[in-house]
């Protein structure tokens, strides 16, 4: 499983509640945006830009670019004009789709959504709104022999400086095996925070059943390690806890627990025969039920075993703070000896403690951290205490049955 992630369709992230939940899933996250488009990002953007590695900007390669063109032109070319029947800015557009471009999201004919400014733009000659395409320039995301063909068969028309404006179902399309072809070619997962966008994952293949069959089989989820590991950490930190936990402490938390992340993949890698199964599930919810039995028959066992080995360590856990619960009678050699060794004189007694309990904590301590260490789901652990935003009053509080 590639441990970074390949952002689509768009060139800005549009839902900071997901972009969170990437922070915590992903060691990277690639996004296309060329550099002259105008910076729309909202501020979490701009601070994990600033003060994080974890967004890298970068553009299709022209290997990318040519083998997307290649499959585009072999398809057009085979028949030219259903496809301009389909597809080109012509009366028929105008009447597929309601005018108006905040509708878009509603149509039956609509696979995708509204593309977000500067990604969208109004045509007040054909009263048709389109979906721009940044190419012929640097950071392009479509080859320049590809935008002028679509322009010349009416597929696309040039829209200000290094930009064509197309359908946006054939638009968002195109985006789709953009993505597939450059997370192929670069080792990356393909993941999107617009679940209405076409699946990227193997979109090359199934392009021309994307382009003229309404029936084509599109599986549920995009990417279903990705999607696992979301319903893990959904589980132990509510999306609604995660939304108000402040990006510099995950930031912090990403940098403390790498190393865990890094275990977790594992984890989840091994489960990819389980996974490659889901994931030709085409119902979301019959996909979202196998997924969530596979987190308790596969992971939540082993996160509360963890737990389980902890507590019987009598060490717990809670909002990033070590509690140590010291088992007097383990202790009594050394703790009460030294005390009633000093007569029972706080002063000295302290002394003793000084060079007998902490060395006894300090043991334990490393007990814990080999347990941590040596369990693949200790990642999910540091979640549950450091983001979830459960104390270990609330903790006793509800044991207890109190609010």
């Amino acid at each position: 499983m590639p441990s970074i992630a390949l952002y689509y369709p768009w060139m800005h992230f549009q839902d900071d509640n997901w972009l969170k939940l990437a922070l915590l899933t992903w060691d990277r996250i690639v996004r296309m945006r060329p550099g002259m488009v105008e910076d729309l990002d909202r501020e979490l953007v701009r601070q994990l830009r600033a003060e994080t590695d974890f967004i890298v900007e970068a553009a299709p390669s022209p290997t990318v670019l040519a083998t997307v063109a290649e499959t585009f032109t072999e398809i057009i070319d085979a028949d030219p004009h259903r496809i301009v029947e389909r597809y080109g800015l012509m009366d028929s557009f105008r009447e597929e789709i309601d005018p108006s471009p905040h509708d878009l999201r509603y149509s039956a004919y609509w696979l995708g959504y509204e593309p977000p400014v500067p990604q969208g733009t109004w045509d007040m000659v054909r009263n048709s709104y389109m979906l721009r395409m940044h190419t012929g320039a640097k950071d392009s995301k479509m080859g320049t022999g590809l935008s002028e063909k679509l322009v010349d068969m009416g597929l696309a028309k040039p829209s200000s400086g290094p930009w064509v404006g197309m359908h946006p179902k054939l638009g968002s399309i195109y985006l789709a095996v953009l993505t597939d072809v450059m997370a192929r070619s670069e080792m990356l997962s393909p993941t999107t925070d617009d679940l209405r966008m076409h699946k990227a994952v193997g979109a090359l293949n199934q392009l021309a059943n994307l382009l003229f069959d309404d029936q084509a089989r599109v599986p549920a989820i995009e990417h279903a390690e990705n999607a696992y590991m979301h319903v893990a950490l959904r589980t132990v930190i509510e999306p609604d806890k995660l939304a108000g936990v402040p990006v510099a402490k995950l930031i912090r938390f990403r940098e403390a627990h790498g190393d865990e992340l890094a275990a977790f993949h594992e984890h989840v890698a091994s489960l990819t025969t389980e996974l490659q199964a889901i994931a030709e599930v085409e119902n979301l919810e019959v996909a979202s039920a196998h997924l969530k039995s596979l987190y308790e028959s596969k992971t939540r066992p082993q996160l509360n075993e963890l737990r389980r080995a902890l507590r019987a360590q009598g060490i717990e856990s809670s909002a990033g703070t070590l509690v140590q619960k010291v088992n007097l009678n383990a202790a009594a050699g050394t703790l009460l000896g030294s005390v009633a060794a000093a007569g029972g004189q706080l002063a000295v007694a302290s002394a003793a403690v000084a060079v007998t309990l902490v060395p006894y904590i300090a043991s334990k301590v490393e007990a814990r951290r080999q347990q941590v260490g040596d369990s693949p789901v200790s990642y999910l652990l540091a979640a549950d205490r450091e983001l979830s935003g459960r104390t270990l009053l609330g903790a006793l509080h509800r044991r207890t049955g109190r609010r």
